[in-house]
């Protein structure tokens, strides 16, 4: 029996991915978690024996001892990735790297991408796209534009590696020569940040130094053909989970522009790898969110409710930082749900993943928006309220996109209130749910959490 749960954040990432992709693994006890997107997601896991971790290319079954592997769908960051096998040994788990296999075909990002994401996103001010400033995005997008300066894992082990290194800091380098002779083109108080970022670019140590440590990692993990991902880990029975990265309103051309990542979300790429790499096992598609809305960094959210900030972000794995910015919160938006369905496409779900419950039920109501004040534009708006899906990979999507970003801005939410009686039962909360949901989105809920181990998480 072969069996792949394959797990998509339904809004613009933070929907509790970590938890999710840990509480299957653990049920259904995976072999190996498949790894998609990049570099750059904090997913926490809070095991029931008391183990925390917050996993950004090692898998979410991690602390379970179940493998991971890298796909050739994810953006590698070879330095961050033995930073974080040192932590996890530090959690206790022993020989981290021992679990890991990556796929040559993976991309990597350096710090010269970093270097680069950080000064593009400092250049626009008080008008932040919004990013992590890992440089996952910056590989992805220099890889389409100057292929020839791009590093994917089987170039690691290579006699030219500093060479290729050399040529992105020097790609870069040129880019931002301008604007580095002018500092008065970013806020005094970014300064810091801006001359950390051109010292990455302008130092040859750091060539040097990149070039060490990725010719270390190529000796420590261990690396793999794209047979062995077909052959020996979809090939071999029991089950795979596919833990992604960012959520599908990040995708570049179905996600809210600019406020987006350079990857594709949609679930139909992971699918599509799974297929091409021959995988005839089930495929078990679920979409997470959390029971309200949250969006860390610069975008449109329509419910944001900055009452709500008190109750519902302590203990949420969300700090603000530089890069992202402010953590928002506000009720759960069903209209930005039903979309992110629709833009998936038809069929792409099989079941919700619904988390942070627990955190309701301390406010002792339920709120969902299931309309907007202000969706009247009939280019962005349906009749009954809900936001069109178009199709485009292209400029015009972008402007598009862009255009319905300041429409979302300028909307407002109708929301509904559910009061919770204190002393219902797991179940009873689970069956509101579920049943709310599933009438207004079409989808059943097959998971929710109430709590932050993989006990607290019910399945139906």
């Amino acid at each position: 029996m072969k069996k792949l749960y394959m797990v998509t954040d339904l809004g613009p990432g933070d929907g509790g991915k970590g938890g999710v992709v840990h509480k299957i693994a653990h049920m259904q006890h995976a072999h190996t978690i498949v790894k998609v997107g990049g570099a750059q997601g904090s997913h926490g896991v809070r095991t029931a024996n008391g183990k925390t971790f917050a996993f950004s290319q090692f898998g979410c079954g991690t602390l379970e001892g179940v493998r991971t592997h890298i796909s050739p769908r994810f953006i590698t960051d070879p330095i961050a990735l033995m930073t974080e096998a040192k932590l996890l040994q530090k959690e206790g788990v022993a020989n981290p790297l021992s679990l890991m296999t990556v796929d040559e075909r993976s991309l990597c990002s350096t710090v010269f991408h970093m270097a680069a994401s950080q000064l593009s996103e400092l250049l626009l001010k008080d008008n932040p796209r919004g990013t992590i400033g890992s440089g996952v995005g910056q590989a992805y997008r220099l890889n389409e534009s100057n292929p020839e300066l791009s590093v994917f894992v089987r170039d690691l082990s290579q006699a030219d590696l500093r060479d290729r290194l050399a040529a992105i800091q020097m790609h870069y380098r040129n880019r931002f020569a301008e604007v580095l002779r002018d500092l008065d083109q970013f806020k005094m108080i970014d300064l810091k940040h801006v001359c950390e970022a051109q010292s990455l670019l302008m130092k040859d140590v750091y060539v040097d130094s990149a070039t060490e440590l990725m010719q270390e990692f190529a000796t420590y993990v261990t690396i793999t053909s794209a047979d062995y991902f077909a052959r020996r880990v979809l090939g071999r029975d029991g089950v795979v989970v596919s833990e992604s990265s960012h959520g599908i309103l990040t995708d570049k051309y179905t996600g809210f522009h600019p406020h987006t990542s350079a990857i594709r979300t949609l679930p139909a790429f992971t699918r599509g790898m799974y297929e091409d790499a021959g995988y005839d096992g089930e495929i078990v598609s679920l979409g997470i969110h959390r029971a309200y809305q949250i969006r860390h960094g610069a975008g449109p959210m329509v419910t944001h409710d900055s009452s709500m900030s008190e109750a519902l972000l302590p203990g949420s794995n969300k700090n603000e930082n530089r890069w992202q910015g402010k953590v928002r919160v506000g009720p759960v938006d069903l209209v930005s749900l039903r979309y992110a369905l629709a833009a998936s496409g038809e069929g792409a779900y099989d079941a919700l993943a619904i988390t942070w419950f627990d955190q309701i039920q301390k406010l002792g109501s339920w709120q969902y928006c299931n309309r907007y004040t202000g969706a009247d534009d009939s280019r962005f708006f349906m009749p009954s309220g809900g936001i069109r899906v178009r199709k485009g990979e292209d400029e015009s999507q972008l402007q598009h996109l862009g255009a319905l970003t300041k429409q979302l801005q300028a909307c407002s939410p109708e929301v509904t209130t559910v009061p919770l009686d204190p002393g219902a039962s797991r179940n009873e909360l689970y069956t509101l749910c579920a049943d709310t949901l599933l009438d207004h989105l079409g989808v059943p809920v097959r998971m929710i959490s109430f709590g932050p181990t993989e006990q607290d998480k019910m399945t139906q």
